[in-house]
């Protein structure tokens, strides 16, 4: 059964977590996305924490703590939030023990920081600067011009949008870059709160992603609410982002916690 308009007003009252057929019509039916993206997705008790939400409390602090930023500057957004998927890809899917968990951080010195370290990595990537101008420049240019791999013009291209928009994915970097580990890591420690949880929540990956503020953020996920809209109007089909995340291992999991086929593309 459909909600009708005055649930649906009731739900952004505050009348609790909508369910998915739910908040699809709130998606389908509101313009101002932006305040479904800060009542439902940015604010709020998670799902997984919902019968245990001082935990939440806990997992917040101690990420603040590691971070060195406010527990308000801490959420958990995606299926673990909502108890199934508002992504425009796989709207509506149940939150299992296979889902990852999407943690949002606002920090403008980790933005920045991240940033750098993934347009210095990026950087690094052939061909070089010297080598184009040298084809382009030559009087006779080669057989085989110089040529990046797909892959690496998808990350650069994500990398300037992500910056444009003032957040920062650390699933970009390298698996074994200092930054991505000192990021998933200190994520990965607050996994024995999860165990902790009654059901336990078994959580076997874990993403993140940095914003510069609240307004980002908010921005976002308010545009990744549209794009959900369209995709569920069938108006448009949205490209989806890099958004690796981390297994967590025995070797990055605290048991218990206290307080596109490569390709190239001509140049």
């Amino acid at each position: 059964m459909q909600p009708n308009a005055d649930q649906l007003l009731a739900l952004l009252g505050g009348a609790g977590t909508p369910t998915s057929d739910e908040f699809r019509q709130l998606i389908q039916t509101l313009d101002n996305h932006r305040v479904l993206a800060k009542v439902f997705l940015l604010e709020g008790t998670p799902f997984v924490f919902e019968k245990s939400p001082m935990k939440y409390v806990i997992f917040r602090e101690q990420l603040a703590d590691r971070f060195d930023v406010g527990s308000q500057d801490v959420c958990i957004v995606g299926s673990a939030k909502l108890g199934y998927s508002p992504s425009p890809h796989s709207y509506g899917v149940p939150f299992s023990k296979s889902s990852d968990v999407d943690v949002v951080l606002i920090s403008e010195p980790l933005f920045y920081r991240g940033s750098r370290q993934l347009f210095s990595v990026l950087n690094g990537l052939g061909p070089s600067v010297y080598a184009i101008r040298q084809h382009e420049d030559s009087t006779r240019p080669e057989k085989n011009p110089p040529a990046v791999g797909l892959q690496d013009w998808r990350k650069v291209k994500e990398a300037i949008r992500n910056f444009v928009y003032e957040n920062f994915n650390p699933g970009l970097l390298p698996h074994d870059d200092s930054f991505r580990r000192e990021i998933f890591d200190s994520l990965a420690s607050t996994s024995g709160l999860f165990l902790a949880l009654e059901p336990k929540v078994l959580v076997s990956k874990i993403r993140g992603r940095i914003f510069r503020t609240w307004k980002a953020a908010e921005d976002y996920y308010s545009n990744s609410l549209r794009e959900a809209k369209s995709q569920l109007s069938g108006e448009s089909a949205v490209e989806p982002e890099i958004e690796e995340a981390e297994e967590l291992t025995k070797a990055t999991a605290v048991p218990e916690v206290t307080t596109m086929k490569p390709d190239r593309l001509i140049i």
